[in-house]
């Protein structure tokens, strides 16, 4: 597979009254036919768009040809947030945890994805894509897009069900370790043959739900249906 040269360009995204920090990765000749937004882990456990997985991600799409957004949740890294006087970040998003209020996130879901169909235009194919809490908050937000696919990696099902992918009628690929402490497979399955086609789930053994070191095989595991060619 040929690489594209690959341009990178900050840029920040309104949220409600707040602003997102978030790169758009994209080749430096041609037009994408596909784009590819990605969705970080839970911000207490690595959920930063420098986080290794989601780093490594958009770099490999980005030079597949693929248009790429990744960002930081607001009140993550320079995306800001305003919160209560003598509420920190901190217990913000312990709160959300303890709660399990995770759709507190969507709407920085839902302007990342309108920032990158603005940045990138109408492209036939149009991927979502999330990492750990990413990968629950793909599932539950993509009905309200116009996503054509659906990534999941890593879903945290030990602690979260897959719910949200109920109604989510679009290719879904789902990709777990063995090895991961977040990862309950035995409850994925049961989850996951629930859930309406088309789906697949892709085993990566000896993987933990980090991937360090592992992230090449990660890519190549859904690079086929993150590029379209599979």
């Amino acid at each position: 597979m040929m690489l594209c040269e690959v341009v990178r360009e900050r840029i920040h995204i309104p949220c409600e009254s707040e602003s997102l920090d978030a790169e758009l990765s994209y080749p430096a000749e041609g037009q994408p036919d596909t784009t590819v937004l990605l969705l970080s882990p839970h911000p207490h456990l690595g959920g930063r768009m420098d986080n290794n997985v989601v780093r490594h991600l958009a770099r490999r799409a980005a030079a597949a040809g693929c248009a790429v957004l990744r960002f930081d949740y607001r009140g993550v890294g320079k995306s800001t947030l305003q919160l209560p006087e003598g509420t920190s970040r901190f217990a913000h998003w312990e709160a959300m945890e303890d709660e399990r209020s995770y759709e507190r996130l969507l709407p920085d879901v839902r302007s990342a994805w309108l920032a990158l169909r603005e940045a990138a235009g109408p492209t036939p194919r149009r991927v979502l894509a999330g990492y750990s809490l990413g990968a629950i908050l793909a599932g539950m937000v993509a009905g309200e897009t116009d996503a054509t696919h659906v990534l999941a990696v890593s879903p945290p099902v030990a602690k979260v069900g897959l719910e949200g992918f109920l109604g989510c009628t679009r290719p879904k690929l789902f990709v777990g370790g063995d090895d991961d402490f977040a990862f309950d497979q035995a409850r994925f399955q049961a989850e996951f043959d629930r859930l309406p086609e088309p789906r697949r789930f892709v085993s990566l053994p000896g993987t933990d739900h980090f991937f360090r070191q592992e992230e090449d095989r990660l890519y190549e595991a859904v690079a086929g249906f993150l590029e379209g060619g599979a």
